[in-house]
């Protein structure tokens, strides 16, 4: 792809938002798998999205080899490694929805056989995300790759995660504007196969959405 798309501009610009999660307990705790199942079923998807794919954020503390909260609590207080790890490798990329992670998770829960009962339960959290605008817009490729460079990462987590897989968007907005805008479909479907479930530290999931975007335009 020619570099000289770097500077075409946009009929219509890119608005830049961003998101805090504020945690709230759902009300709903689970000592064994068949209540976390319980829980599972009856959580709202922002509880489901907190669970699954906030750990993004590193201060969401989830060990690196397990990628969501159910993960980490069926190893650490069930025992149970084999459970965790399939739990942990549910896949969010696109165009799964929470719903869909709920739906293949259950699956995976209801095959367990195990009885155990732990010491320390499964507190559910949901959250209702405080959205607000950077101020920032970009008109270029060149002010995309710009700005996605420095900006906080609660805004590209907003915009490549949560609308997508909160189904309010069916693809994530970097991909879906640069398309649209620029007709670089191969740059924009390399970015929808980045699994961000797959990541426990924002600034990786950073690097690599500019590794890809660099990679398509410069080579």
């Amino acid at each position: 792809m020619a570099s000289q798309i770097l500077d075409l501009k946009a009929k219509k610009s890119f608005e830049f938002h961003a998101a805090y999660y504020p945690p709230i307990y759902a009300g709903r705790k689970a000592y064994t798998i068949e209540e976390l199942i319980d829980g599972i079923r009856k959580v709202d998807g922002f509880s489901l999205f907190y669970h699954v794919f906030h750990p993004v954020f590193s201060s969401h503390v989830v060990p690196y080899d397990l990628h969501n909260d159910f993960a980490f609590w069926l190893r650490n207080e069930l025992h149970d490694d084999s459970l965790a790890y399939k739990v942990s490798d549910v896949e969010g990329a696109e165009p799964k929805t929470v719903e869909q992670v709920r739906d293949e998770i259950l699956k995976i829960l209801e095959s367990s056989t195990n009885k155990t009962r732990a010491q320390k339960p499964f507190h559910f959290i949901t959250c209702r995300p405080v959205v607000f605008d950077t101020g920032k817009k970009a008109n270029s490729i060149g002010e995309f790759i710009d700005i996605i460079s420095n900006i906080t990462m609660r805004s590209v987590v907003y915009h490549f995660v949560f609308r997508r897989a909160m189904g309010y968007s069916q693809r994530n907005d970097f991909s879906a504007w640069l398309d649209e805008e620029f007709h670089v479909s191969n740059l924009a479907d390399k970015l929808s196969k980045i699994d961000p479930q797959t990541y426990v530290d924002e600034e990786t999931l950073r690097q690599d959405i500019l590794l890809i975007v660099n990679k398509v335009i410069y080579q």
